[in-house]
């Protein structure tokens, strides 16, 4: 008989529109673009926009890849040639979300327009404070239809325009409306754009759900585009209908007042169908409210077809399932769709009554045919891994289990059955089986791989079997010395006289050339470098690292480990002699002045001199200098106290009347000046906390004292 086949142009159609939410109206839609993930026009008009360069981001409801993202400088979508043409008489709706970045800058979520003069052409573009819907003869003025700005967060727009009247809703509130009043407009065919105009003006934001029709939507639509939710729940198609024979149908929709069916069909009236079709219902009740349904008329033959013949063999189960209606009646007992084992061919008919109530009769022929004498061999026992030839007979193909094909050897390495289907001329199959018991091969275990280093001993120890014996003149358990990498197999045997092996590897590495460099010599508190090479990595002993400078506290070796390309570890050592400075006091005392090393001081006081000695290190030579002078009369009245000594915080520099007004001057331990003061009373308190720890020098007048700063 002929089968019934859905055409797959009313999948297409089913799969387009099933894009389109319910709340969005479909009558008199031209495109409709939800863009999940694409620039896609759902509705059958199918003007798919091209993408240079948006990006796919979440939509209000936070849905990933469900509406694009546009950043104002390069990104857009475009349709250079849409199907449908809008002049000043025309009406059309177009409503879309936005969700505008905070900007300034002037950006065109939507345009529809081209640079030639004269044409009619429309826009919604926002800016700082305002979005505008606009409509323009091209190259004159616009007129606009204007509300304020909203930036960072979703915001649906609607624009109407019915021969003339331009009005823009924002979120469901009527905002704005004006009128297109020029005239000598052209009109054409012209580019869509979205998320920029026609001479730039890039959108930065978000961009969803863009729909635009040849008609003025009502407001309660436009309300249920902006709640997402359909005012009007009732509207229903009926269910999907088939044309018997070329028969009439009605469409007959329910749940609205008016009723207008794609294509163009009447509500309530029978009309005779040609081809296979989906039919879009539209319902609108009074309040303006729309909804849309959808149902099929399919073309019906009321054919049946029992299937094609069938050849079964003896024993087998065939399953006869016909075709073409809804309920079926075989003969000879048969059930439609359940399996049964005849136990004789023939002619086997069906009839079958439509869902419509026609009735049609079909038969097919079944064939039995004997089964093949198929047998496997003998059983038969082995050691594993030892080849068995196959060969089975009695049929004319056969097919073994466990990886066997007829005629060729196979190592079997366990007990198991192996079952041959044999296969007659006719097709028919027919099952042997053989045991094959297999004594086991030993498990040998030569061990695991060794990793061994230049002059490393090593031994092999197997287990598993007895008889073990090794090739390369390996002894089993006994050490040897190897020169080079190898692989090492060994053999054993089981107490059933069946033999196995294993094979080890052994990865020979040679030792690393490591040199640690040259033994070194310095001072207390002066940095060292050590400096290693010859291996692949390496590293030195109490936490130095290579060619970082440390500062050694004492004379120490240092050892360098490192390894060669195999893995092998060597060592080398290097010590770094710590010399340390000398000092020496020198307590001297002199008339008028003293002279060291060449240099001549002429008051008493704390000197140093810093000199190299032998060891290179720095050799600290302190004075301690007692001057008497001749000619001076009274010095001894010109005494200073200072305390405490050692001092932390501050010390107290107590001077008689006649040294106020001299200077204090703070010298460190190499003479050099670092605080002055001013004897202004004959108490003056000195800050400490800005000097670090150590000996300082004080010195009023021609008198120098020592102080200790301490924390």
């Amino acid at each position: 008989m002929k089968k019934f086949v859905l055409p797959l142009f009313i999948l297409l159609i089913h799969s387009i529109w099933a894009q389109i939410p319910s709340y969005v109206p479909v009558y008199g839609l031209l495109s409709y673009y939800p863009f999940n993930g694409n620039g896609n026009d759902a509705s059958v008009n199918a003007n798919h926009l091209t993408n240079y360069g948006a990006v796919p981001t979440t939509d209000r409801f936070n849905n990933a890849n469900a509406a694009y993202n546009f950043n104002g400088s390069t990104q857009y979508l475009l349709q250079n040639t849409p199907n449908f043409i809008f002049n000043p008489s025309s009406t059309f709706t177009v409503s879309l979300w936005h969700n505008r970045n905070n900007s300034s800058v002037v950006g065109i979520p939507i345009m529809h327009a081209t640079n030639a003069a004269g044409n009619f052409i429309w826009i919604f573009q926002t800016g700082a404070t305002n979005m505008q819907f606009g409509t323009n003869k091209q190259q004159a003025a616009w007129f606009w239809a204007q509300s304020t700005s909203t930036t960072s967060v979703w915001t649906h727009i609607v624009m109407v325009y019915n021969a003339g009247v331009m009005t823009l809703y924002k979120d469901n509130v009527l905002v704005a409306t004006t009128n297109f009043t020029h005239t000598g407009v052209t009109s054409t065919t012209l580019p869509l754009y979205v998320g920029r105009g026609i001479g730039g003006n890039y959108f930065n934001g978000k961009i969803d759900d863009v729909g635009i029709w040849n008609r003025c939507l009502t407001t309660c639509e436009i309300n249920d585009l902006f709640n997402a939710s359909n005012s009007l729940t009732t509207v229903n198609a009926g269910p999907n209908l088939y044309a018997c024979n070329g028969g009439s149908v009605t469409l007959n929709g329910t749940g609205a007042n008016t009723y207008i069916w794609s294509p163009n069909v009447t509500n309530g009236t029978a009309f005779t169908p040609s081809i296979n079709q989906t039919y879009t219902l539209t319902g609108i009740n009074t309040n303006g409210c729309s909804a849309w349904d959808q149902t099929d008329v399919l073309l019906q033959q009321y054919s049946i077809d029992a299937g094609a013949n069938q050849t079964v063999c003896q024993g087998g189960s065939v399953t006869l399932a016909a075709t073409g209606a809804g309920n079926f009646n075989w003969n000879n007992n048969v059930i439609d769709g359940q399996a049964f084992v005849p136990n004789q061919g023939g002619y086997y008919t069906v009839s079958g009554t439509s869902p419509q109530g026609c009735l049609a009769v079909d038969s097919l022929l079944l064939t039995l045919n004997p089964l093949p004498n198929v047998d496997a061999g003998n059983d038969t026992v082995i050691c594993g891994g030892t080849p068995i030839i196959f060969n089975a007979t009695g049929a004319q193909n056969y097919s073994w289990s466990n990886g066997v094909t007829n005629g060729q050897s196979l190592a079997v390495t366990s007990t198991a059955t192996f079952t041959v289907s044999g296969t007659s001329a006719a097709g028919c199959v027919a099952q042997d089986s053989i045991t094959i018991i297999v004594n086991p091969i030993p498990n040998i275990d030569a061990g695991p791989d060794v990793y061994t280093c230049q002059g490393q001993y090593v031994t092999f120890n197997a287990v598993g079997g007895i008889n073990l014996q090794w090739n390369n003149g390996v002894q089993d358990g006994v050490p040897f010395l190897p020169v080079s990498n190898g692989t090492y197999v060994v053999t054993g045997m089981s107490n059933d006289g069946c033999y196995g092996s294993d094979t080890l590897i052994l990865n020979y590495g040679n030792l690393p050339d490591l040199n640690a460099g040259p033994d070194q010599q310095i001072c207390f508190g002066e940095e060292a470098i050590l400096y290693g090479t010859g291996g692949i990595f390496m590293y030195w002993n109490n936490g130095v690292a290579d060619s970082i400078p440390f500062i050694p506290s004492t004379t120490s070796s240092y050892v360098l480990t490192g390894a060669s390309p195999e893995g092998c570890l060597s060592t080398d050592t290097v010590t770094v002699f710590v010399n340390e400075s000398t000092s020496t006091t020198l307590n001297i005392s002199a008339i008028d002045s003293y002279t060291l090393n060449g240099q001549t001081y002429t008051a008493s006081g704390n000197y140093t001199q810093i000199f190299t000695n032998a060891a290179g290190c720095d050799s600290l030579v302190i004075l301690n200098l007692t001057l008497d002078f001749t000619g001076i009369e009274e010095n001894a009245n010109l005494n200073w106290k200072l305390y405490p000594n050692p001092a932390s915080v501050s010390a107290l520099i107590e001077v008689n009347e006649r040294l106020l007004g001299t200077a204090i001057v703070f010298y460190d331990a190499f003479g050099k000046e670092i605080l002055r003061n001013i004897a202004y009373s004959q108490g003056t308190i000195i800050d400490l906390q800005q000097l670090p720890t150590g000996i300082y020098f004080v010195r009023v007048g021609s008198e120098i004292q020592r102080l200790e700063v301490v924390r």
